[in-house]
């Protein structure tokens, strides 16, 4: 019986000690550590690159991820200190930390400030500045034509982009001034289409007066190249005068006849005048007895009755001959050779005026060509044809070509 009694006092103590010891174990088994902190991601600029006008690269890398994980990393740019504008997510990284970034629509010749960011759950933080300057712009090589030809009022001139450096033109052309070196804030005449090959006519000039050319272009960013610096000309006015010899009493044929020959010699010596320094006067009559019409070194002109020769083209044409063309032996001792022209001041224009260096002028004992305007197949109307035909009557001229005996 005592034993029976006493088993339940030494049970008790020994159920409380399992107890204990199985609550202590359990207790230490589900503790967590402490977790590790996050902080800002470190990152240093390496370097800038592939600088151009507009572009540029930027070489950074990411020297710790802070404990956390990169979330964004890339660059933010902008022309003061510490930018945060113009946010610009790397294009490229690895693994090992460097990444890259690009640049975009930046201007020419200008400093900008670049810092690289990197971005974890902490936060971003930023390299210190790298100072990026972009190149200037590339402007194009230019080249003004020494050759000219010069009116009264007016000058034919030319020049050429030789280079345009890669960069798209938006305006080309010729400026012009008394002074040396004129700029576009002179007087300046631009090709219709931005052209790289420039033929260019400038009116308004005063007569018998140096000036200065110079070809310029302006390309897509302002920038403007000038070509070199020419002196050029204009020449004296001409002093050519005409009288048309008319009936009093003219039948309505002779009167329509007389208004074609007045318009054709008005514009025909308004050219001379214009275009050429000759002094000469003329005598027109209307003869229905002449062909076509014909004129002599003393400055008598007949004109036909055919309405085709009584045009502008006629009347120069008979001009040239009344100042000597054909008239005076000077044109075929001198001038005309073996069929060739001799001189070089008309040779020199004629080739200025078509832009075709291998023209040359030939002849025989009456007549040139081309631009002569030897027949009314010939009379196109055209303005270029008249101007460029007194111009090479003006090169005669200076090649000796006598207007009287």
């Amino acid at each position: 019986m005592k034993s029976v009694i006493l088993l339940p006092c030494i049970a008790v103590p020994l159920f409380l000690c399992v107890v204990a010891c199985s609550k202590s174990s359990r207790d230490s088994s589900t503790d967590t550590p402490p977790a590790t902190a996050v902080s800002l991601p470190t990152l240093v600029a390496d370097s800038t690159g592939s600088i151009t006008t507009s572009t540029a690269s930027f070489f950074g890398k990411i020297t710790s991820k802070g404990g956390g994980t990169i979330t964004d990393r890339g660059i933010c740019w902008g022309k003061t200190a510490n930018p945060t504008e113009n946010k610009t997510t790397a294009i490229s990284y690895r693994s090992s930390g460097e990444f890259t970034a690009e640049l975009k629509t930046l201007e020419p010749n200008t400093t900008y400030y670049v810092r690289g960011y990197a971005t974890n759950s902490k936060g971003t933080a930023y390299t210190p500045d790298v100072l990026l300057n972009t190149t200037g712009v590339p402007v194009a090589e230019m080249f003004t034509d020494t050759l000219f030809a010069p009116g009264v009022t007016t000058l034919f001139v030319a020049g050429k982009v030789i280079d345009a450096r890669g960069i798209g033109l938006k305006e080309t052309g010729i400026c012009i001034s008394k002074n040396t070196n004129p700029t576009i804030a002179d007087t300046k005449v631009a090709s219709a289409g931005k052209d790289q090959s420039l033929f260019l006519r400038i009116n308004g000039l005063e007569p018998a007066t140096a000036y200065y050319i110079r070809a310029y272009s302006t390309n897509s960013y302002g920038a403007t190249a000038y070509g070199s610096n020419v002196k050029v000309a204009t020449i004296p006015r001409g002093n050519v005068s005409y009288t048309l010899a008319q009936s009093p009493n003219p039948t309505a044929e002779e009167s329509a006849a007389y208004a074609r020959i007045k318009a054709a010699f008005d514009e025909a010596v308004a050219y001379y005048n214009n275009f050429t320094s000759i002094t000469k006067t003329l005598y027109v009559t209307y003869n229905p007895g002449v062909p076509t019409a014909d004129a002599s070194i003393n400055g008598n002109i007949r004109v036909g009755s055919n309405t085709g020769y009584q045009r502008t083209g006629t009347a120069l044409h008979e001009m040239a001959h009344a100042v000597g063309v054909g008239q005076h032996t000077f044109w075929t001792s001198n001038l005309i050779i073996g069929g060739v022209y001799q001189g070089t001041e008309a040779n020199k224009l004629l080739r200025f005026m078509t832009r075709n260096p291998t023209d040359a002028l030939k002849g025989d004992t009456q007549h040139f060509w081309p631009y002569g305007i030897n027949g009314a197949n010939e009379d196109t109307g055209a303005e270029m044809l008249y101007i460029t035909n007194v111009m090479v009557i003006q090169g005669m001229k200076k090649d000796g070509l006598p207007s009287s005996y």
